[in-house]
């Protein structure tokens, strides 16, 4: 596969790279790297970034919790309204989750 880059130029107006530029602070990346992100969405081939998501606030949640599991069973925490699946094999049962 090629692995191809070509330069572009755009004109943007103000608002448009004010846009550009805080979304690039905020997200630590380039501003091309912003373009290219929302290129990639719009095309389908990236992932859409909830700022609403629980995940995002583990850090600050992760300390004063008291969780000792919270690398195992992350997902139960973060995401407590989902169904809980055991995705490994000889894993013990979740709560409420029957064995097999």
């Amino acid at each position: 596969m090629r692995n191809d880059k070509y330069r572009t130029q755009l004109y943007l107006d103000e608002a448009q790279y004010l846009f550009l530029k805080e979304s690039a602070a905020k997200y630590n990346t380039s501003i091309a790297g912003v373009v290219r992100a929302l290129i990639d969405k719009e095309m389908g081939g990236a992932e859409v970034v909830d700022e609403n998501d629980p995940l995002f606030s583990l850090a600050t949640t992760a300390v004063t919790t008291g969780l000792e599991d919270g690398s195992l069973n992350h997902d139960r925490y973060l995401y407590p309204s989902r169904p809980v699946r055991s995705s490994r094999r000889g894993a013990p049962p979740e709560k409420g989750e029957s064995a097999r």
